[in-house]
């Protein structure tokens, strides 16, 4: 007969069933049904099962409300939302503990801690120890030297460990999680004490009690502390209550017994149906007492597409895409022939390119053809005075001169080249941009040669002409009556207008923009001084592990999420933007890492990217990177200057305006909305944009049900970011954080949104649909982009690939409308002086003299507006003034 067991282990079953749902890669059975969480969790408990002196106790929450959620209707709001597919998971694994014979607990009105509690309580009655499988914290008050915590790494926990980590006794842990509270669990605690306070306080008074009693009678030191802990009096006792858990259940379970012989019929049942046999495996290795370790489940190979980097968009080998004009490379034949195709003309040899004297050149004030000019000069000169025979495939500069157009791919890369040495050449067609459209992401000319021709892009400049023009031919034809439309009308034209605005480039004011880095160097430093302050000692802000350590293991702030691929608690900005107000060391971190990316990303490069012929900026617009349509800008990414936060919005002041013109930015307002509004069809959102009215205060009155002259401001703000919100998938979770406002009301804000507009609800159910049957969506003009990941069994993956879907038909065709406009307006605006210079998101920026300013203002307004017919009408905000940050 088997001695009895001489150990309970208490298995929270929601906890266990969620780590392992997230510990495993998405499995499902061969029905479909999902299996990873119940895989997971039972691999966890053979191991549990294994030893004969443990008796395995099954815990799980009710069904029903527990009396602390009667208490506190807001306790656990904050928590995320349960996976959908979690549920049933947890179902099929309570049917498995009943069928294996193990004691299964849920006790209404209750948590699964307090049962836990009881038990554990009950265990050390009979004589027992006890294990505790949880990964909640609360259970750190009911430690002994009997009763321990198991960890995720299956490390025992016990008192001593509990007062090395957090300076606290076990007995004084529910007073500390009173006064730090738990974002985890919605229990506020006292706003503003942190974990080393606490521990503190309590290290030098004992209990809360005395705490509370020495902050009363103002005896409490430091002082910011005791006003922190009277302002928040409320939410600490409210905090106690919720923290303590019940240890005295009426439990009718008898212990230091064994496993009952459960029902092997339905357990085998059951495994056959979710094909689950590693498990049987497990488990009839544990009657015949020869458990070993399951085999390792292979992680299923991801559906997302990895694309190789565009070759241009790092010099390398023979041709450099995307070339920075404020370089002064030569022109070499190689360079210019190396994508250039034409049926008629064979080319078999690395070829030399000598420019003759060019007498037409016109001598104008714009800064680019003054660079024309001066690089021409040079060159004549250098052909003056080192004249070459000329070799074997000579190429004659007449053969380009006499074209308007340059057939390539990356034909406006080239075309740039030739335009910055005073030929007037423009891109003309350019098989990138055919693929680019047949499929965003085809990205790049080697992933596009061997996706489509099974042939490795060339290193030489007449293979690549040779298979330019073979994929010109074959891609062509592939494209449909709507997208043969995009690539004529819009990507082809635009890629002209886009080559003139790239060597036109952006007058900066380089003293300024210096003068700002030496300003924010200094902010950082002090920054730097303050972390170290907060921290205690000096340590590497910009080491990774170094700041984990400081933030997690020294100051015991809260960990909210993990790196995928290490396991390592993360460092990153989403992850430390919710702990904001638990430590003074959390905002100084953040404003450092901000100044330090804007110093380094823009203020310090930009001077140096200035061409010194010019005295400008030459940024690279990419058209065949973002998978939406939008442009994309390179060497700077002038995309990428933050215009929400004060800081960022400085760095615009070092754009300016050439003497004798202007600065004028044209901003599409709210295009998304107006976009969504039109292509849903909802009516109510619709006659908002119609008849002219703030569209956040509209929705917050029609939401909230209240008059719109009397929405508040955090209601107009509520309204707005769910407005925008909505285009990308935004959780109710995600709005709490965002508003701090409890989760609740969150759900219920977003599920009033939807009733009041059910076009978009309508809108995202017909969009995720058609991409489900047809495996790509499109934007109004026919663009595509393909979404294989709306049918993956992968959930993670299925619903960013659903966020994805709904969000770029809106998304693209704004990206269409203002490329439309930037075409329209092209030609006008040179007649009248001016010149397009930067295209950023919705904005475009233009140059335009002094005298013309207002005409100039009321051209791109109107063509802006009038770029699309819509159902509502577009509305285009423009400001001027003499650098781009007083536009505004």
């Amino acid at each position: 007969m088997m001695p009895a067991p001489d150990t309970a282990v208490l298995i929270d079953g929601h906890a266990l069933a969620f780590r392992s749902y997230f510990a495993l890669p998405p499995l499902t059975s061969k029905s479909g049904e999902p299996t990873h969480a119940i895989l997971g969790f039972m691999r966890q408990l053979t191991k549990l099962m294994k030893q004969t002196s443990n008796q395995v106790i099954v815990v799980f929450d009710p069904p029903v409300r527990t009396f602390r959620k009667e208490q506190y209707d807001d306790y656990k709001a904050g928590r995320a939302e349960t996976p959908s597919d979690l549920p049933a998971q947890i179902n099929r694994i309570r049917a498995i503990v009943d069928a294996v014979g193990l004691p299964r607990l849920e006790v209404n009105g209750y948590e699964a801690d307090d049962v836990i509690g009881t038990l554990a309580k009950k265990a050390e009655a009979h004589g027992m120890n006890a294990v505790i499988v949880t990964s909640d914290r609360d259970s750190y008050q009911l430690l002994t030297e009997r009763v321990k915590v198991l960890t995720s790494d299956f490390k025992l926990l016990g008192p001593a460990d509990v007062l090395e980590k957090y300076g606290v006794s076990v007995s004084q842990w529910v007073d500390y999680r009173s006064l730090t509270g738990d974002a985890s669990d919605n229990i506020p605690g006292a706003k503003g004490i942190g974990p080393k306070t606490a521990s503190k306080l309590l290290q030098e008074h004992g209990t809360l009690d005395e705490v509370i009693a020495r902050a009363q009678d103002g005896t409490l030191e430091p002082k910011g502390a005791r006003e922190k802990i009277l302002a928040s009096l409320s939410n600490v006792y409210k905090s106690r209550d919720l923290s303590c858990m019940v240890t005295d259940l009426p439990l009718d379970i008898e212990m230091a017994t064994h496993a009952g012989a459960g029902d092997p019929a339905t357990l085998d049942a059951l495994l056959t149906e979710l094909d689950l046999g590693s498990v049987r495996r497990d488990l009839e290795a544990l009657r015949s007492g020869e458990i070993g370790e399951s085999t390792p489940v292979a992680e299923p190979a991801s559906l997302l597409r990895e694309v190789p980097q565009a070759e241009w968009r790092t010099p390398g080998e023979g041709v450099m895409w995307g070339y920075l004009l404020s370089r002064e490379d030569d022109l070499s034949a190689e360079l210019l022939q190396a994508a250039t195709y034409d049926s008629d003309v064979t080319r078999t040899a690395p070829l030399e390119f000598e420019p003759v004297e060019q007498e037409s050149l016109e001598t104008t004030s714009s800064p680019e053809e003054a660079l024309f000019e001066e690089v021409a000069s040079n060159k004549k000169a250098k052909s003056k005075a080192k004249p070459k025979p000329e070799p074997l495939g000579h190429v004659n500069e007449a053969e380009f001169v006499g074209q308007r157009e340059i057939r390539a791919a990356g034909a406006k890369a080239l075309a740039t080249h030739l335009q910055v040495r005073g030929l007037k050449i423009e891109p003309g067609d350019d098989p990138l941009l055919i693929a680019y459209l047949l499929d965003p992401a085809n990205t790049a000319m080697p992933a596009v040669s061997q996706r489509y021709l099974h042939a490795r892009w060339p290193g030489d400049a007449a293979g690549r002409a040779a298979l330019s023009g073979q994929l010109w031919e074959l891609l062509l034809p592939q494209l449909d009556e709507a997208r043969l439309k995009l690539y004529y009308d819009i990507e082809k034209p635009l890629s002209q207008v886009l080559a003139r605005m790239e060597v036109r480039g952006v007058k900066l004011d380089s003293a300024y923009l210096r003068g700002l880095s030496g300003a924010m160097g200094a902010r950082i430093q002090t920054l730097e001084a303050e972390i170290h302050v907060h921290a205690g000692h000096v340590f590497s802000v910009s080491s990774r592990d170094q700041l984990e350590a400081v933030l997690y293991d020294e100051l015991q702030l809260e960990t909210g999420r993990k790196t995928k691929l290490t396991g390592k608690r993360s460092t990153a900005v989403a992850a430390l933007e919710p702990l904001r107000d638990e430590h003074p060391i959390i905002p100084a971190l953040l404003e450092y890492r901000e100044l330090s990316k804007l110093r380094g990303t823009y203020l310090d490069p930009m001077p140096n990217l200035v061409n010194p012929r010019t005295g400008r900026l030459h940024t690279t617009f990419a058209q065949t990177i973002a998978a939406t349509g939008r442009l994309s800008s390179l060497n700077p990414n002038l995309q990428n200057i933050p215009i929400r936060s004060a800081v960022g919005r400085e760095i615009r002041k070092g754009f300016i305006a050439e003497a004798g013109f202007t600065l004028l930015s044209a901003d599409y307002s709210q295009i998304e909305l107006r976009l969504l509004a039109d292509i849903s069809g909802d009516l109510l959102m619709q006659e908002a944009f119609q008849t002219g009215a703030d569209i956040h205060r509209r929705t917050a009155s029609q939401v909230l049900g209240v008059d719109e002259n009397n929405v508040s401001i955090e209601q107009r703000r509520a309204a707005k970011t769910v407005n925008f919100g909505v285009l990308y998938g935004m959780s109710a979770h995600r709005l709490s954080r965002d508003l701090g406002i409890p989760y609740a009301d969150a759900s219920g804000f977003i599920d009033r949104y939807f009733e009041t507009y059910p076009g978009i609800r309508g809108y995202i159910d017909r969009t995720l649909a058609f991409g489900r049957e047809h495996g790509y969506v499109e934007t109004l003009y026919g663009r595509r982009r393909y979404v294989p990941e709306l049918v993956s069994t992968n959930r993670t993956v299925r619903e960013a690939g659903e966020r994805l879907a709904y969000n770029m038909p809106i998304q693209g065709t704004a990206a269409d409308i203002i490329k439309i406009a930037m075409i329209r307006l092209d030609e006008p605006l040179m007649a009248l002086g001016a010149r397009m210079l930067l295209q950023v998101h919705d904005e475009l920026l233009v140059e335009a003299p002094l005298g013309k300013a207002d005409e100039v203002a009321e051209l791109v307004k109107a063509t802006m507006m009038g770029a699309a017919q819509l159902s509502v009408p577009l509305n285009v905000e423009v400001g001027r003034g003499p650098d781009w940050f007083d536009t505004k």
